[in-house]
């Protein structure tokens, strides 16, 4: 469970254009603003994994907000909310885990801002790519942090559009010595709405 969410709170390569990089401080003001509009919108959220094994896993996680959101990857399902956590595996019934999970969840959500803005270092403009015949600003950046206890580290690319919201992301990560290449790409939906299964 925790694998599949690693991926959360983020493979693609392109033309690179002629276009001027912004400077280091305005890359790291435009990755931060890009995050920030992340965090407080609806989204979708396709996720390619890709561990140091070559073993692929695929995950969807639509979110309302940061705490309220659901997760598929292969066959099981997760619905969590403030109030619990629900499960299913198939087509079976929703179940609530015997055991409280929500402070899990809750220590893989982002980080307070500040908290994420001080583990990010080397941000860096790499200009513009061409990406499925859209114009995207890349911009990369290392973070160093804990997930519920574990160091992570990784080096990641974010894909901005014209609005300054992140649709494309890719990140190298190791953690406890296992590295993965994830892929994600985001859709912005304000039409989602997650609430516990009935």
């Amino acid at each position: 469970m925790a694998r599949m969410f690693t991926g959360v709170a983020l493979a693609l390569l392109a033309g690179l254009s002629t276009l001027p990089a912004l400077a280091d401080g305005a890359a790291r003001d435009a990755l931060f603003n890009a995050y920030q509009k992340m965090v407080s919108a609806h989204y979708v959220a396709d996720t390619v994994t890709i561990d140091g094994k070559g073993r692929k896993s695929n995950s969807t996680l639509e979110f309302e907000t940061m705490n309220r959101f659901r997760a598929t990857t292969g066959d099981t399902a997760m619905v969590v909310l403030p109030e619990g956590v629900w499960m299913r595996s198939g087509n079976g019934e929703w179940m609530q885990p015997p055991i409280d999970m929500s402070a899990m969840f809750k220590g893989m959500l982002p980080m307070a801002m500040d908290e994420v803005r001080s583990g990010t270092t080397n941000v860096k403009d790499e200009g513009m790519r061409t990406i499925n015949g859209q114009d995207l600003r890349a911009i990369s950046y290392d973070v160093d942090s804990k997930v519920m206890g574990i160091s992570v580290s990784s080096h990641n690319t974010v894909f901005l559009d014209d609005s300054g919201k992140i649709v494309r992301s890719e990140s190298d990560s190791t953690v406890m010595k296992q590295t993965s290449h994830t892929v994600q790409t985001l859709r912005y939906d304000d039409s989602i709405r997650v609430t516990a299964p009935r």
